[in-house]
């Protein structure tokens, strides 16, 4: 504890003397300020020289790994600092896919928790996911600037810096994954761009001289299995790997694209390889990525997996010397690393007395690493940096809340809706039921803040039946909930059947929760938990029009239900908005619907699959494009409560299509353009290596009033018609290709022979 009242007093105290916005940067301003790389004049290449210089291995080695005895959780990775030279300790680890990891500030000072990322896929909104990432942004420099910390129970003496771990974006590979509410998409194009409008939204702002937040992608780079994962490391081919499992991080880490300043080497690997061990992922596949500076930070405890675990690593010394050659820049979660000083275990240290060339690694690592701070302006005068100047004020702001509801409310998809039974009005005697009308935690994501309610439980945010008997007509809304997510208990669902018995509508919501799906735990049945079914099958016996709302994150085969229920919505996990947004759209009549991320898979396929295989092609196919059965919903489906047709003006050269789409329908919307490149089958029989059914290469999401028209343009380049052949490498094949240009319900086609 002695230490603990250390770091706050370095980090907290020293800056408020000063007059600084956090303890994060206080070194400049003292002991430090006549040394050159305190120099804001100079470049920072210059500046890093000139600190390097000056600091020792051993100080090096602090910066790489946790300072155990801070207090600090050792996944959430405080260094060491420097203090002779006024480098203060620094937390890397904030978690950054939903909601800033933090505690409430205050009362309405909780930082903003987002839709589910799956949610924000079925979006398909390149500018929502942008403002997405300067709201969160926003927040996290406001959290800095107050010196404020975590809500981990090592909180006070987490205090939040400025790298953010967040967007995740592996993909939804098998439903039966437990983080599949934690990413975008099963499409590497789809969940890759939704990082780089991400990344450029949360890392740029109004001042190209600074970051805004140094953001890092997670888990790279094929992680999506939580069975044994401390162990398991899947083999892939070539070929797999650069379509499905690269292209996503290619799109995140470019300059010319998300470049992103960190990512997170996983607890997967690649081909027996360990991903913190991995050269090939480290360095090879870095290097085409065109962004050198990339910090590489373990997952936690990911390099001691491969002493207890995996058992890659032969010994201590093994292991640091085979993840610092690879390309591995920092440790979380252990001090295997670090300084027996600073309670680690000198595996760095043992690895110096052996190998002469360690040194050189460990400073460039370390390099790496300070370059991040440099660029975020925590060497600089804070006098002229406006982002030191956000204040709590940014926290959960009104813009931010209206932008969380927007969000949700583009998050949802209509799968079906008979008889236009949607939206449903406010005239109607109205029953609700279905286990989510209680849910407050189960309306989240994975990975949401620490504390979402000032009182550190979920309690504050409001449910869909109290949104509901809030805005709904008073004396025409029944509730009952029926059922609980996962329970044997049928004995509430009476109570729902009468209560659809006395209205004229129902809406039931059904679906999973954190218990179901979440870190740690792959889910291992992909139908609807405990008595849901039951309870559907009952008050759809009532035989009045059932409106079903799906909760979830990874993808539900709801069999019957398909074609028994008259209406069918998927919400993903809404947030803590979702209950105003499902009101909004369900009785209002909001019209902006999603497009669906994934494929849903009829239950007996998916169970079909090995978990373990990660051979896309493999029959009966992963995701949309080697499925090879009927789904359930298909990617890219989705409907709208009007009615939209398309035209295309497409020329001999593919180069700028344009396609019209008009509002023939009663009220205005947006929608969702998708295009994808197919093959000939003549290409594909004639291919050495799996040739996917289509291929997504690019959409745009367009708004559209009541009969109007609307008009976008596609640039498509010579390489979108190229496929991943068995060596991984881009190949454009001559013959017969074909552009479909599509909203998930009306397709228009061009062919070229290229």
């Amino acid at each position: 504890m002695a230490v603990g009242r250390s770091l706050l007093m370095m980090l907290g105290l020293l800056g408020v003397a000063q007059g600084l916005p956090n303890g994060y940067v206080w070194g400049c301003y003292n002991i430090s300020k006549s040394f050159p790389f305190c120099d804001s004049s100079l470049g920072i290449e210059q500046r890093l020289d000139d600190l390097l210089n000056r600091m020792t291995i051993d100080e090096m080695i602090g910066l790489m790994s946790p300072w155990v005895e801070s207090g600090v959780n050792v996944c959430n990775f405080m260094d060491a600092g420097v203090s002779r030279l006024g480098i203060p300790p620094y937390m890397h680890l904030v978690e950054f896919n939903t909601g800033v990891a933090s505690a409430c500030y205050g009362e309405d000072k909780c930082a903003t928790n987002f839709p589910g990322p799956t949610g924000l896929g079925a979006s398909y909104n390149r500018t929502l996911w942008n403002m997405k990432g300067a709201a969160m942004s926003d927040e996290m420099r406001a959290f800095n600037n107050l010196n404020w910390h975590r809500g981990t129970p090592d909180a006070p003496l987490s205090l939040i810096a400025l790298t953010g771990y967040g967007p995740n974006i592996n993909i939804n590979r098998d439903p039966r994954w437990g983080r599949n509410s934690e990413v975008p998409s099963e499409d590497p194009f789809l969940a890759g761009t939704y990082a780089e409008n991400y990344v450029r939204g949360g890392q740029v702002g109004s001042d190209p001289r600074y970051t805004k937040v140094a953001m890092g992608l997670k888990h790279y780079a094929a992680y999506s299995m939580e069975t044994n994962r401390a162990s398991f490391i899947p083999d892939i081919s070539m070929h797999d790997l650069w379509e499905t499992f690269l292209p996503g991080y290619r799109l995140g880490f470019s300059p010319e694209h998300g470049n992103a300043s960190l990512t997170m080497c996983s607890y997967a690997g690649l081909n027996g390889v360990p991903s913190c061990a991995n050269g090939y992922l480290l360095g090879t596949v870095r290097k085409t990525f065109n962004n050198p500076d990339v910090v590489v930070g373990s997952d936690c405890g990911a390099l001691n997996n491969m002493l207890q675990h995996n058992h890659y690593a032969k010994d201590l010394v093994d292991m640091s010397n085979l993840t610092l050659s690879a390309g591995a820049d920092q440790e979380l979660g252990d001090s295997l690393w670090g300084d027996k000083k600073t309670g680690g275990s000198d595996g760095l240290s043992k690895l110096i007395s052996i190998d002469p060339s360690a040194p050189g690694k460990i400073k460039a690592s370390v390099r790496r690493s300070l370059k991040l701070r440099f660029k975020t302006g925590m060497f600089d005068p804070v006098d002229g940096q406006p982002y030191t100047k956000i204040g709590a004020e940014a926290i959960n702001s009104t813009l931010h809340q209206q932008l969380n509801l927007e969000a949700a409310q583009q998050s949802f998809v209509l799968l079906k809706n008979t008889n236009n039974v949607l939206p449903i009005g406010t005239s109607k005697k109205l029953a609700i039921v279905g286990p989510h009308i209680v849910s407050q935690r189960d309306l989240m994501s994975d990975y949401a803040s620490d504390n979402v309610c000032l009182d550190t439980t979920y309690s504050c945010i409001p449910t869909i039946g109290g949104v509901f008997a809030q805005r709904y007509p008073q004396g025409n809304l029944l509730s009952a909930q029926g059922c609980d997510l996962n329970s044997t208990n049928a004995s509430a669902i009476p109570d729902a059947v009468n209560a659809a018995k006395a209205a004229d509508v129902t809406i039931m919501f059904l679906g999973l929760g954190h218990d179901q799906e979440h870190e740690g735990e792959d889910r291992m049945e992909v139908t609807l938990p405990g008595q849901q079914l039951e309870l559907f099958s009952q008050v759809l016996a009532v035989g009045k029009p059932l409106v079903v709302v799906l909760i979830n994150g990874g993808q539900l085969s709801i069999g019957s239900v398909k074609d028994q229920a008259t209406a069918i919505v998927e919400a993903f996990y809404p947030s803590t908005r979702g209950p105003d947004a499902l009101f909004n759209v369900l009785i209002e009549g909001v019209n902006n619907f999603g497009k669906m991320p994934y494929t849903v898979m009829p239950a007996e396929d998916v169970y079909a699959l090995d978990l373990a295989n990660f051979n896309m092609s493999k029959p009966p196919g992963r995701t949309y494009k080697y499925y090879q059965n009927t789904p359930e919903w298909e990617f890219g489906y989705g409907l709208s409560y009007t009615n939209f047709s398309i035209s295309c003006s497409l020329t001999a050269a593919p180069t700028s299509p344009t396609i019209s789409i008009q509002n023939v329908g009663p009220v205005d919307g947006s929608e969702v353009i998708m295009v994808f490149h197919r093959v000939s089958d003549q290409i594909r029989a004639s291919a050495p290596h799996p040739v996917p059914k289509k291929e997504l290469i690019d959409f745009q999401r367009v708004a559209v009033g009541k009969s109007a028209t609307e008009t976008v343009t596609f640039n498509i380049p010579q390489s979108a018609f190229a496929v991943v052949d068995q060596n991984g490498n881009q190949q454009v094949y001559k013959g017969t290709h074909y552009l479909d240009f599509t909203n998930g319900v009306f397709t228009c086609t061009g062919t070229y022979n290229i």
